[in-house]
């Protein structure tokens, strides 16, 4: 056939050609002019003509057997063609005979037929029978592998036979009876599988992942459901996954949809809860089947907070049990922080561990009524039931309840403002005088205090007592009451649980909330995100927290601070020294500190701490640190006033009035050596002799000289210095112990990050931001106090001077120098001067560092020479004895000087030198001036020619004058020579 409809293609291929070729010599011949033209036209036609004859002879000889094929074919067709069409006419007939036949017998088959209908009916009545009496034990069998839907439509489908078609059977009456109490039995069993996978399934698993893991570190305690180290292999992994994922994306949960049917597998093998929200949609499904959806939704309403409250009691019982009580020495506090504002570590992550927990718990437990709120959503819409839903929001709202009732517990707000009637007015009043262990003592006089406050009465303990009169009237007992009963079955409403003895993981204490706070404020933000609170709106439990911070809590905390305050001031004890080696290499210095400085450091330790605890107050934790500083501040300037301040108005002391004059302490801050002090010169570097002597010399000349001019020409009366070197030594004290205060105050403000002003944000560091006029304020206290150890330092540095002028210049008015006896001794007021500086330097030395003994000490020499070469005036005569006696001073004090420094005192050399020149004659004098050069300056040397004038009874004036005028020749030559 193929072959054939090729030839019939060629066929009319070539007819094609032959039309158009004829049609075109047609236009030829019509538009030709001439016969030549035409006989051409026709000679081509006929040509053409002639060549597709031979073609189409050639296809059909080619073609001969398709053709025959072909025509084969459709004689068979035409065949069958005609059989088929007598077969039909065959079959018209024999319907024709069939049509009279069935017309003859028509009342008798009527008759059959009925009689066959009416024995349908009654087999059909008895086989119903028969089901209706075996469908309690299926009943049975089918909950008892917790087939529910089959087990319910089987009931419901048996109950309404009986109803209908069975309803006049008397002898299936015990089987209705049965199969009604069945159906009780089965909504039941319905309402107990609803709460066992709303509150008992999960928190279940998750109390056991935490069994499994559990141990002594409590950070391995804490197995998250659905975390990666659980296997995913087992089934009720599988099931918690599908939970965990529902309860991350709320938007996929699975329920009955619109037109879909549940099917329940009865023929396999594995568990049917293994899906829990298919299973639990099957059993929601099952609720409307039997008619009991609204009752059911009523039963989970009056639930839900006693089953919360079990789930925070199960979880309780379960920490105390894996955690025992440890040993004190098992969990020691640690000595660098005080327990007084912060929880207990152990109870802390004992607390903080329930929390987790129970959080895990809680959103399972939101995530599975998530689940069945669409399974009842989606039953109730498919069944035409009216019933009134809960909402997620009334589900969070019971969270909530629950939480502020177990916080409550741990806070101990049953306390709240019974330790508040003693207070101080104000905390930010400044601390009473705490310079009273310097200064006399005072009786204070007593403030008087109300009997009655109430500014703590209202919120936190009326709302406690008002969540567990709810918690009572929902539950029937105080659900934290409840004892835990068997792990493997929830309680019933009826009252079956058992009241015990209430179990806390911690004592309850109010500093519990800087353990849970940062804890319940990640959790209170997943609640926010899941009701959907507005921007600046938040939930009940974050109102709660916050409120009982601002009311119980702070006010608390202000009251223990500022009792801390005043015991590490007034007391005498918190003035004592810490020389606990141990501690002192943990704060990372080498001298003692005020037992003071390091409580109050402690307490500013304890609220940094809090910034991190209680985040949302750190502006409010900064601001009593500036408090507390200032406090603390005010205490110190009062102890430097009771030292350096006695109480006669008419009484100064002079190395306090000069620290504290501006122009002086610029001076002093400006010469060498207190730079060299500021740049961190150490002693040891002194001691190796890395510095030149003459170039220490050189940089204390200057305060020397100065010193000298303004005390050289008086006696200073001994009640302007301080005389007791305890005072010296409190005052080192008080100076070492404030710079390290300040040095610490001041890395502490600069690691805290300060809000941007523009956006409010975090700029660095994961504190929380502060406000920058705290940071500020905290700066300008912390320099206060470096300021205050400043001037106490140089209190000291001017004090040693000053006694060098309160024992020195009486020397040369009071000594005699031209005695007839060679006295081995120095003089009494250069021993007491070499036993003052011994003192001295035994109570700074175990007291300051030794950059700032060294401070102290390096210069007393150019003083000391200062004082002794310029008291040559005062002399009125020596001779050979009082020259050795003055030298003896001289060499006296070097020696206690080298003692101290550990250096030659090369100042005290030349001081010596000039007084042994008072050997020589003035002659003799001036001639060595000449030949070895200049050793002093010219008031030394005219000082020198005087006392040698005034010693030399009978010698005229004019030989002074003449000697005088000679040195000045001499100084002037020399002057000229240079």
């Amino acid at each position: 056939m193929d072959t054939a409809r090729d030839v019939g293609d060629g066929g009319d291929f070539e007819a094609a050609v032959m039309s158009g070729l004829l049609m075109s010599v047609i236009r030829t011949l019509s538009a030709s002019e001439s016969n030549e033209q035409r006989d051409r036209e026709k000679a081509r036609l006929e040509r053409e003509y002639r060549k597709s004859d031979q073609r189409l002879d050639q296809l059909i000889t080619s073609q001969d057997q398709s053709l025959k094929d072909v025509m084969q074919i459709f004689g068979d067709v035409s065949g069958r063609l005609t059989e088929s069409r007598k077969r039909i006419r065959t079959i018209k007939e024999n319907l024709a005979a069939c049509k009279r036949l069935l017309h003859c017998k028509r009342d008798e088959l009527k008759e059959r037929w009925l009689e066959g209908v009416e024995h349908k009916h009654v087999m059909l009545l008895l086989e119903q029978i028969d089901e209706v009496r075996d469908v309690g034990e299926r009943v049975g069998a089918y909950v008892s592998r917790k087939h529910y839907l089959h087990a319910t439509q089987l009931l419901v489908t048996s109950l309404t036979r009986l109803r209908t078609d069975l309803k006049k059977v008397d002898a299936l009456k015990d089987v209705n009876t049965d199969l009604h109490s069945r159906k009780e039995k089965l909504h039941e069993a319905l309402i107990e599988e609803v709460h066992e996978h709303l509150y008992w399934r999960w928190t279940r698993e998750v109390l056991s992942l935490r069994r499994q893991g559990s141990g002594r570190d409590s950070s391995t305690t804490l197995v998250r459901a659905g975390s990666d180290r659980v296997s995913a292999t087992t089934k009720a992994d599988k099931a918690r996954k599908n939970l965990l994922e529902m309860m991350t994306s709320p938007g996929k949960t699975r329920g009955l949809g619109e037109g879909e049917a549940l099917q329940e597998d009865v023929s396999g093998s594995g568990n049917p809860e293994d899906d829990s929200q298919h299973f639990m949609a099957i059993v929601v499904e099952c609720l409307a089947l039997l008619g009991k959806l609204p009752d059911a939704v009523e039963t989970i309403k009056r639930r839900v907070q006693k089953e919360l409250g079990l789930i925070i009691q199960r979880t309780t019982q379960q920490v105390v049990e894996h955690h025992p009580p440890a040993p004190p020495e098992d969990d020691p506090v640690p000595s660098s922080a005080p327990a007084m504002l912060r929880a207990d570590a152990r109870e802390a992550r004992l607390l903080q561990e329930l929390l987790q927990v129970v959080f895990e718990q809680l959103r399972l437990v939101a995530a599975a009524h998530r689940s069945v709120l669409a399974s009842l959503r989606c039953s109730a819409d498919k069944h035409g039931i009216e019933v009134q839903l809960y909402t997620m929001p009334d589900v969070w709202s019971k969270v909530q309840a629950a939480l502020q009732v177990m916080v409550s517990e741990y806070l101990d707000l049953s306390q709240l403002g019974t330790g508040q009637q003693q207070a101080p007015a104000a905390f930010t009043e400044a601390a009473s005088d705490l310079s009273s262990f310097f200064t006399k003592k005072r009786t204070p006089r007593s403030k008087p205090y109300a009997l009655f406050k109430f500014e703590a009465s209202y919120h936190a303990m009326t709302m406690n007592s008002y969540l567990m009169e709810q918690l009572e009237q929902a539950g029937g007992s105080d659900p934290l009451d409840v004892s835990v009963t068997d792990g493997n079955a929830p309680s019933t409403e009826s009252g079956s649980s058992k009241v015990g003895k209430r179990v806390l993981v911690c004592s309850p204490s109010p500093h519990n909330i800087t353990a849970i706070f940062n804890p319940l404020q990640q959790f209170v933000r997943e609640i926010e995100e899941a009701i959907g609170c507005s921007p600046g709106t938040h939930c009940t439990l974050y109102v709660f927290i916050t409120d009982y911070i601002k009311d119980a809590f702070l006010a608390q905390l202000h009251m223990e601070t500022a009792g801390r305050l005043e015991q590490a001031t007034k007391a005498l004890d918190q003035w004592k020294t810490v020389k606990d080696p141990a501690t002192l290499r943990s704060l990372k210095v080498s001298r003692p500190l005020l037992q003071s400085s390091l409580s109050v450091w402690q307490t500013i330790e304890e609220l940094r701490w809090l910034l991190g605890a209680l985040p949302l107050f750190a502006d409010h934790f900064v601001s009593m640190m500036c408090n507390t500083l200032m406090n603390y501040r005010e205490t110190c300037q009062a102890a430097y006033r009771g030292i350096t301040q006695p109480d006669s108005e008419d009484k100064r002391i002079i190395s306090a009035t000069w620290a504290k004059d501006e122009d002086i302490s610029r001076f002093l801050r400006d010469l060498p050596n207190w730079r060299a002090l500021e740049a961190g010169v150490t002693s040891d570097s002194c001691l190796e002799g890395d510095e030149n002597p003459e170039e220490v010399g050189e940089r204390n000349r200057k305060e020397a000289e100065i010193l000298t001019g303004n005390l050289g020409d008086q006696l200073i009366p001994q009640h302007e210095i301080l005389a007791d070197s305890a005072q010296l030594r409190t005052l080192a004290h008080l100076q070492e112990s404030l710079e390290w205060f300040g040095g610490c105050i001041v890395k502490f403000a600069s690691s805290l990050p300060v809000k941007s002003t523009s956006t409010g944000i975090l700029v660095s560091g994961e504190v929380p931001p502060v406000s920058d006029a705290s940071v500020q304020t905290l700066t300008s206290l912390a320099k206060d106090f470096e300021e205050l150890a400043h001037t106490c330092l140089l209190v000291l540095h001017l004090e040693v001077r000053l006694h060098c002028f309160f024992y020195l210049l009486p020397v040369a008015r009071g000594g005699v120098f031209a005695s007839g006896l060679d006295s081995q001794e120095p003089d009494s007021e250069v021993l007491k001067l070499i036993k003052d500086l011994a003192t001295i330097d035994d109570a700074l030395t175990s007291t300051l560092h030794p950059r700032k003994c060294k401070y102290i000490f390096e210069g007393l020499g150019p003083l000391i020479a200062n004082i002794l070469m310029s008291s040559v005036v005062h002399i009125r005569r020596i001779n050979e004895n009082g020259i050795k006696k003055m030298c003896r001073n001289i060499f006296s004090v070097q020696q206690q000087l080298t003692n101290i420094t550990m250096t030659r005192e090369l100042a005290l050399d030349q001081a010596r030198q000039y007084y042994e020149m008072l050997y020589h004659t003035p002659d003799e004098i001036l001639n060595g001036l000449m030949n070895r050069g200049k050793q002093f300056s010219e008031l030394e040397y005219i000082n020198a020619l005087q006392l040698l004038h005034r010693s030399s009874p009978g010698a005229s004036q004019e030989n002074l004058q003449g000697s005088l005028q000679r040195l000045s020749e001499i100084l002037g030559d020399i002057g000229v020579t240079v």
